[in-house]
């Protein structure tokens, strides 16, 4: 089949993302899940440092944050960090699975962003890729993950099908602009060096 050029789809725009102000230290700059809880794909947008996010009760506020902090700093998976009202009996899975898929994958990141005094940029993501199986106890598997990259620029979560990457995916992706990481201890020792 042959398109018109009117029908043929072009270049998707370039994304307008979110650039640091302050120089003396890192500021997150945006945050999101794949695949998490409700959200099949969300993007949360920080104004000098700071989210505000409103909604009604139940509309998952509490859980993205949950998701998100302090989680991808310390990589801590129990239900006492993960859910917002601490029921043991919601475990992370959960959050995939949702008593309604059989096999799911998800990520949730944050972007952080720093200048130097001379202008120059630095970018800096943290996320968690996971993958829960109904009937297995826990996670599957989960894997984290540091970059410069930008997740929507240079850094696609998610292949054209709209499919999540596995982790052997994500690590071809990110190549050499950062690294896989699957031991909690490893992980928050590489945060607590890129970050502070």
């Amino acid at each position: 089949m042959i398109l018109s050029a009117e029908e043929t789809p072009s270049a998707p725009e370039p994304i307008s993302l979110p650039t640091p102000k302050r120089s003396d230290r890192w500021q997150p700059l945006r945050s999101g899940v794949l695949n998490l809880y409700r959200y099949d794909y969300e993007e949360f947008h920080y104004e000098d440092g700071r989210l505000l996010l409103r909604g009604n009760n139940g509309s998952g506020k509490s859980r993205v944050l949950a998701l998100q902090l302090p989680f991808l700093l310390d990589g801590e998976v129990s239900p006492a960090r993960i859910e917002p009202d601490g029921d043991p009996a919601k475990r992370i899975e959960w959050n995939l699975l949702m008593g309604r898929y059989p096999d799911r994958t998800g990520y949730t990141w944050i972007e952080f962003g720093r200048r130097d005094a001379d202008g120059t940029l630095h970018f800096l993501t943290l996320g968690c890729g996971m993958r829960a199986v109904a009937g297995h106890s826990g996670l599957h598997s989960h894997w984290f993950f540091i970059t410069s990259q930008r997740v929507g620029r240079d850094l696609f979560l998610q292949n054209a099908q709209r499919t999540p990457l596995g982790r052997d995916r994500l690590a071809e992706a990110i190549g050499s602009a950062g690294r896989i990481i699957l031991k909690v201890k490893d992980y928050r020792s590489a945060v607590d060096e890129a970050l502070f």
